[in-house]
């Protein structure tokens, strides 16, 4: 039965290129109606594009609530269940002009479609294993000039495919959405910090993980004693971390610490208040992180940036860095031990920002644009350079 499936689907994809490219555009994002491709596709529905072309969102895992879609916008899997869902897959994937993805790869099946792939970070670090497999796109966005080399030399994307009209999700960082509800729930901390650290210890391969563990996922703590004095000067100074792991980080021991000036700021707390991520970040008063891409993106609120870069040399040697010395291109205030954040603690909830005028020229360098209009530019692109 699965050997005859197979053939199925084979003679379907040969029927399907018969036929003409239809007016259609396909999303993909992880997870799901997010990221870069959430926020362009929000672009194309200001723009009424909906009603000229048919919108598909490929569902990259089975299950999971899918929001409210306007007509002219429908979903698929990506692991479809029986033929049905098989040969519907392999329709919109074989038929649909553009493709607009910005975490899985999702490769061109003929000629004449036009691929944008938005990606989903800047990179400190890098998996080129991965990266290098991004396969044939008419245009890959990145920042700005400033990676040109990282992205043609180490990942090999070729020079003209390169785009540099800024990430649509950074949109939001610079002209922030009010959150009635969320403003509200923090209204009376007087700063509130947002903590992303990137994993160190995966939950389903322990087995690869750094040996500098922490414990409770937060890089600088070691031991209950170091996160007890962490949280006492959060109450001392009224700040809120909104701690914001990684997916795959270890958390069982966090989680019953039972904190209360540190809160898990993960989906459920989004759904809480109705917000996405990049909307809180918006709205927060600094950013605690390390590796991560959120780092780039950031800059644009002109908020003070923590750095956790104790266990750095080992990173790297599990990670292929993006710059010969982390500290010559990322700047901000750089953590090496619990005393450290303390003292970022501190200065923060004080208005103390030594670091700005660093962090300024970084994002100079790292960005061609912080004017929030990204999505447009690439919505104008589409419809001036690619006939959208």
């Amino acid at each position: 039965m699965k050997k005859m499936g197979k053939i199925l689907k084979k003679i379907f994809i040969v029927v399907f290129r018969l036929l003409p490219l239809r007016k259609a555009v396909i999303f993909e994002s992880h997870p799901d109606f997010s990221d870069n491709s959430y926020a362009l596709y929000r672009e194309f529905l200001r723009r009424g594009i909906q009603k000229r072309y048919r919108l598909y969102w490929m569902k990259t895992f089975r299950g999971g609530e899918v929001p409210e879609i306007p007509e002219g916008v429908a979903v698929f899997e990506n692991e479809p269940a029986g033929l049905a869902e098989t040969i519907r897959r392999t329709y919109i994937l074989n038929t649909s002009k553009y493709i607009i993805d910005c975490n899985s790869f999702v490769y061109k099946r003929r000629k004449g479609q036009i691929r944008i792939h938005l990606g989903h970070g800047m990179p400190v670090k890098m998996d080129l294993n991965y990266s290098r497999k991004f396969g044939d796109c008419d245009k890959y966005l990145v920042l700005s000039e400033f990676w040109k080399e990282i992205y043609t030399k180490q990942i090999l994307v070729p020079e003209q495919k390169l785009c540099y009209l800024g990430y649509p999700r950074n949109d939001v960082l610079v002209h922030p959405s009010s959150c009635p509800a969320w403003e509200k729930a923090v209204a009376d901390y007087r700063r509130v910090i947002v903590w992303m650290p990137t994993y160190r210890q995966h939950r389903r391969h322990m087995e690869g993980a750094m040996s500098n563990e922490y414990p409770y996922g937060m890089p600088c703590i070691h031991d209950g004693e170091e996160l007890e004095a962490f949280h006492r000067v959060l109450c001392e100074n009224n700040v809120l971390i909104l701690f914001r792991p990684h997916p795959v980080q270890e958390l069982s021991l966090f989680r019953d610490s039972g904190l209360t000036h540190i809160r898990i700021a993960d989906d459920s707390y989004l759904d809480e208040f109705q917000m996405t991520l990049y909307e809180l970040l918006a709205l927060s008063g600094g950013l605690i992180t390390d590796y991560s891409s959120v780092y780039f993106d950031y800059l644009l609120t002109d908020q003070p940036v923590a750095l956790t870069i104790e266990d750095r040399e080992e990173y790297f040697r599990h990670f292929t860095p993006a710059f010969p010395d982390y500290k010559a291109y990322i700047k901000g205030a750089y953590m090496e031990s619990t005393e450290d954040l303390i003292r970022f603690v501190q200065e923060t909830a004080e208005d103390t920002d030594t670091g700005r005028s660093e962090r300024m020229r970084a994002k100079k360098m790292f960005h061609s644009y912080v004017d929030g209009k990204s999505a447009e530019r690439i919505a104008d692109m589409l419809e001036e350079e690619y006939g959208l």
